[in-house]
Formats: structure tokens, sequence, C-alpha cells
């Protein structure tokens, strides 16, 4: 189980430090197996004085989310808490917390964006105390009459030592100089700590939590030892008491008397104490230290094991690999690829890796079978394509299984991956994953090969270019699992093709829209039909660099954005643009040529009809190149009744991608006044609300991107 630890206070480090060094027993113990995978706070040094190994160090809360299956929570206050919990319930992690105040205030909202039970707070309350697992598992089915205790160990101690004979300021500077209080006390002596526990405790046996301004709240701060004096005259105590009363409704936090037959009399010092009345079971009374590190700390801990339970059935241990062409291309690099495998495994994860043909493989068996036949049969094709991942698949399982992990290669037809029989770009139909998840439940690593699979009476198919991407998000989906990684050469999503524009940026995260329609507009980092896919079943996926530790790019549903913003700038020069001239002006024509289009499996992206008389039209639409091979133009000249047909090659695409791009005409009116600035000429446009493309002349791409992403500042904004 991987476990990131936000914040590294006194708490934070503490939690960090029993699981280094106590990770062996607390495995001996419980059975579970607890790695600390990432960790972040604002202090830096802290790193360093806890010997933290850089690779453990979070780049930032998506770096720490994405990396762990249970995210600890011990910044405290409710600004960045707040952000780092909400992301962490977004992206089906649980959450272990002790921040009483951000549960007390916004913990409705946290249950209600979690359908499960994804959030554990038993430190915010009690400390030490198990407080919290009493009311939800023991007494689950009991009627809850009253619950009242000890709730503040600092103002205990305070009041404890104002017994002695100390006046209150003597007594609080002693706490503080002990850890017990904040150089801020406020918290604590006006009684607001024990209230926002009161509202915890009411969260949990009601579901709703009051916050503090609905508890009655009074602190210690007017209390002196004559009170205490006189309590004690009477053989009494004075204690600050949280109370809530089921029956009445009522809940309040004030300073009362006790005596000495009261459960509360005897709790002093930092002790906490808490008694319970149930309607079936009478009184239960739990007690112990509540302030300080490690009594918070050891309650963390119980949670982390008690999260864990419901944190395996999210089923983040799964996590898909894909590699590459590129990253499989030499024996060191598969190597590496091993390792990083092996590193996972170590993490707690369950690999299942999914890798393309090594290198250029691909392009060159397609030279072979040019060079054989002008026109080759489909299906002999993608058997001879499908023989590139076959080969990688085999030498990255033998590089796993030399580091001693057990490994087996499948090819897509062993994979049970089952496609349509539409050679060279075949569609996924099904996939049986009980294979695969026997091979996982019997401690091996799976690898797959990307982009085939097989028809139903056993053909092998390929997927299309950029299939393996596709491979890995589908497999993502058929074996429940949360999270796909996509490795490449590059640190993530760009803000523009790095080899273009030197300033480019990777993106931190991107909507499973905008990177569609990347995908679609020229970028090749992901295929579109994988995005696609991940955003039908709420796959997220992740593209890092296979070569180093850069935190990558979260592709998912996104944060909610309504002003637009410019994410990227991309080229696509592989396009030719096919002009009808004079076509009848006449209704039907265009139904004619998208339908003939259609039949020769022709995809347009843009077009336009523009009148150049009352009688004729000039239609013109933009394809990939690859598919200009497809188009019968004798065809297509004769259902449309076009004069003639001419092929524009020397075209490029831009276009920018981002979120509510039409919402206001000034985006398009910064892309065309930049352009024209550069004297560049618009051929076509087409707009969507999260893409603006225009066609341009070729040899003015490079001058194009630069000055588009110069002009939406996206070096920053990245």
């Amino acid at each position: 189980m991987r476990i990131g630890i936000a914040g590294l206070g006194t708490v934070g480090s503490c939690v960090y430090a029993i699981l280094i060094e106590k990770g062996d027993e607390i495995e001996k113990r419980s059975g579970r197996k607890c790695i600390v995978s990432k960790v972040i706070t604002r202090t830096h040094s802290k790193y360093e004085k806890l010997g933290i190994p850089s690779d453990l160090i979070a780049e930032d809360f998506e770096d720490l989310i994405i990396n762990s299956d249970i995210v600890v929570e011990t910044i405290g206050g409710t600004g960045a808490a707040r952000t780092l919990i909400k992301q962490s319930l977004d992206l089906n992690r649980t959450v272990v917390t002790a921040n009483k105040m951000l549960i007390s205030e916004f913990g409705n909202e946290f249950t209600s964006s979690s359908p499960t039970k994804s959030l554990f707070f038993e430190a915010a309350v009690g400390g030490g105390i198990p407080i919290i697992s009493l009311l939800e598992d023991y007494l689950i089915f009991h009627g809850i009459k009253r619950v009242r205790g000890i709730l503040n160990g600092t103002t205990n101690f305070i009041l404890s030592e104002m017994l002695r004979g100390m006046d209150y300021a003597e007594a609080l500077e002693i706490a503080q100089k002990k850890g017990y209080a904040e150089a801020d006390p406020s918290s604590d002596v006006k009684g607001y700590d024990a209230a926002y526990k009161l509202s915890v405790l009411m969260g949990v046996k009601t579901g709703i939590f009051p916050g503090i301004s609905n508890i009655e709240t009074t602190g210690i701060e007017e209390i002196n030892k004559r009170d205490l004096e006189r309590a004690a005259s009477s053989d009494k105590k004075v204690k600050l008491i949280g109370t809530i009363d089921f029956e009445k409704g009522s809940a309040f936090v004030k300073p009362q008397e006790v005596e000495r037959n009261d459960p509360l009399w005897s709790v002093d010092g930092v002790e906490n104490a808490v008694e319970v009345e149930t309607d079936l079971s009478g009184r239960f009374i739990l007690r112990g230290e509540g302030a300080g590190a490690q009594p918070t700390a050891t309650a963390i801990i119980s949670d982390i094991l008690r999260a864990s339970r419901y944190a395996e059935k999210q089923n983040n241990s799964v996590v898909i690999m894909k590699f590459g062409g590129t990253s499989v291309d030499t024996p060191e690099k598969i190597r590496d690829i091993a390792e990083r495998v092996q590193k996972k495994v170590i993490s707690g994860v369950k690999p299942v890796v999914v890798v393309s043909a090594m290198g250029i493989e691909t392009d060159i068996l397609h030279d072979l079978a040019i060079e054989i036949s002008s026109r080759p049969n489909g299906r002999e094709m993608d058997m001879l394509l499908a023989t590139g991942e076959q080969k990688s698949i085999a030498l990255v399982a033998m590089a796993i299984q030399e580091l001693g992990m057990k490994s087996i290669s499948l090819s897509g037809n062993q994979a049970r991956i089952k496609t349509d029989s539409n050679f060279s770009n075949a569609r996924i139909v099904g996939i049986d994953a009980d294979l695969i998840s026997r091979h996982i439940s019997n401690g091996y690593v799976p690898v797959v090969a990307g982009f085939q699979g097989s028809t139903y009476t056993g053909e092998i198919t390929t997927l299309g270019r950029g299939g393996s991407d596709l491979t890995a998000v589908v497999l993502a989906k058929a074996l429940g699992s949360q999270l796909c990684e996509i490795y490449k050469d590059v640190d993530g999503v760009y803000s523009a093709d790095p080899r273009i524009v030197k300033d480019a940026r990777p993106i931190k995260e991107i909507s499973w829209e905008e990177m569609i329609e990347l995908s679609k507009q020229g970028a090749q980092v992901l295929q579109s039909r994988a995005s696609e896919f991940a955003r039908k079943y709420d796959i997220k996926v992740l593209v890092k660099n296979a070569h180093t530790n850069a935190r990558g790019t979260l592709i998912w549903r996104g944060s909610k954005v309504e002003q637009p913003i410019v994410r990227a700038v991309t080229s696509d020069q592989d396009i030719v643009k096919v002009v009808l001239q004079e076509v009848p002006d006449r209704p039907g024509i265009a139904a004619r040529v998208l339908k003939t289009l259609t039949e020769q499996n022709v995809n347009i992206d843009m077009i336009i009809q523009s009148m150049r008389s009352g009688e004729f039209n000039t239609m013109a639409f933009t394809v990939q190149a690859n598919d200009l091979a497809k188009l019968r133009q004798d065809i297509l000249k004769a259902r449309s009744e076009a004069r003639e047909i001419t092929i524009e090659r020397e075209i490029a695409k831009i276009s920018i991608v981002g979120v509510n791009l039409t919402a206001t005409p000034a985006i398009a009116a910064t892309l065309f006044e930049t352009l024209a600035n550069e004297g560049i000429n618009i051929d076509m446009i087409s707009a969507s609300n999260s893409r603006i493309s225009v066609v341009i002349d070729s040899k003015k791409v490079h001058l194009a991107v630069n000055a588009i992403h110069s002009a939406f500042n996206l070096e920053e904004i990245a």
C-alpha cells in the first residue's frame, strides 16, 4: 500500500519516521505492507533533515496523489489542506487526516463527493483515543444517547497546573515550552478546538457535520486560581468539557466542575477522555494522551491500516504501464523498463505492462511489405506488423525475469483482445481479462502486446497508428484500474511541440476533451481513440518520461474552469486539401460528396463551401495525407459533378486547444491578429468550444506556432 504524506511538521515527520522505522513490524502484525511513496512540504529543509531520498519528493499535490493509494494530510488549516483532500477524493484516493477544523467545517463537502468510505480522521478528535472507530464499528448498532469528554489536552494540562498553584499565564507558558500549546493558543484556550471535535463526533453519529457555529462555546481564559481553589474546597475539579446530548439535540463546550465520582475527575495533564452513553450497553469511557505528536501519529497509523482495507477495493494497486517504441529500442532501455517495473512492484503496485514494437520496427516491416507488393493485402499486412510487438514483449518479459520477478508475455490474441475485421484500423469490441487477472493474482507481471488483437474467428488485426495507447487504456478499464501510465521520451503533454518552440512547457493536467482535440489536431502524444475511451470510462491517464522522474501530465475530467483558457498550440503538416471546382449549386450535392467519402473510408476534417456564381460552388475539404491514396477521384468527380478536382499539398493546420475558446471572440481575434502581424494568410477556419483551427502555408508553420505560443503566454500558463 503506497502512502503519500503531505506536511512534515511535528505530526507528519512522526508519521514518516514510524512508517520508515517500523514498517516491517507493522507488516508483520497487520499483514499489510505500507510504503512511503511520496512526501511534500512547504519547508524544503525538512527533506534533508529527515534524510528523505529525492525520488520520494513530490513536485506538487497531483504528483503525490497519483503515486499514492492513501494520502495522509498533516498540513493543517483549511486552505491547501482542503484542496489536497478534494483532489485526492476526486482521483479516487483514500485520505487520512487529523485536521478537526477541516472535517468539522467541510466534512459534508467531502463525504458528498465520495460515495465510498474514503475519508478517515480518527486522530482529529482524541489523539491516541480510538473514539471514532468505537462509534463507527463497535457501537454501530447502538443508540448513542450522550457523548461528553475532555477533548483538549492543552487546556486540561493548563487547568491541572493551575490546580497545583500556578496562575494561567505561567501554566500556558509551560504548555508552550513542552509543545502542548501553539505559539497562538487561541483555538485551544477559547474552546474552539474542543468544539471542532464535537462537530466531528456529531458528524460521525448523524452523517452531518454542523460546524462550530452551531455549538455553544466557552473557553478557560476567564478562569483563575481562585475558581480552582473554590472547587477543590468542595472536592471538585474544574475541567473544560464538551457535551453532545443527542436526545435533547444540544451541544456545548464550557468549563464545568466535576465531582470525585465522575470518571472525568481523575483525567489530568495532557490526557483526553471521552464517555459514551448508549441504549444497549450503558456507558463506555476511553482515555489517553491527547496532545503531542506521538499520540496523533499513532492514531494516523491506525487509520492507515483501517483505510488500507477500503483502498484495496479501489483497485489503485493495478496500474497499466505502456511503453512506446523509442522506449524499447535498445537492450539498455528494456533493462531500464524492467527496473522501473521492479520499483512499482516493491512499492506495492501490481503492474501490467503494454509495449509497442521496438523503435521503427513497424515502419521497417511496412516498407518491406511495400517492396513486395504495391497494394499489400490487409490481412497479410496485419499478420506481418503484429510480429513487431511480439518481439518486444518477449524481450521485456525476459528482462523482468532477470531481476527475479515472475513475468509472462502475451500477444493481443493471447490477452483475449477481440476486434472487428477492419484490418489495419480495427476497433476493439471486447476483452476477456480473466487470464490476465489470474496471472496478476499468481504474482506475475503480464507484458501485453499493444497495437493488436484478433477477431472472433482468430484473424490477427492491428489497431492503427498509436494503437498501443488504446490497448493500454482498454486494459485499464477491463482490469478495473484507476490509472494508465503512458511512457514517452518527453516529460508529458507540452504547450507546443518542443522541437518547434524552445520555450514549450509540460502541462501539469489537462482534460480528456482537450487531449482529444490535441490528438486530432496533430499532437502525437496520445491516440485520440484512446483519449475518447478514457473519457467514456473515467480512466485517468498519466503521460510520463520513460527515462526521468518528471511528474508528467495528468489527463482526466479536469478541474472545472469557466473562463476561457488556451492550453496549447499544435500543428499538423500531414494534411492535404481537396478542392472540387465548379460544383453545381443544387440541394443534395454535398450529401452525395460526403457519402462517397464514407464509402471510400476517407475521413475529412475541415470543410468549406464558397459561392462562385449563381450556378456553381467551390467545395474544399482537408484529409490526412495517408488517406489520399484511398480517395477515388474519378468516382468523386462524377458524383459531385465537379468540373475538376485539384489537390493542394503545401498546407498545414495550426490549432489552439483549451477551455471555452468560443465563449469570447477575443481568443479568435488574438489568434488571427498574431498571424496577420507575421504576414501569414489564413486559408480555412474551423472552431469548437475547445479548439480553433486554421489552415496556412506549410512553410510558415514554425513562425506561426512560435508567434501563437508567445501571444497566449503559454510558456507561463503551462
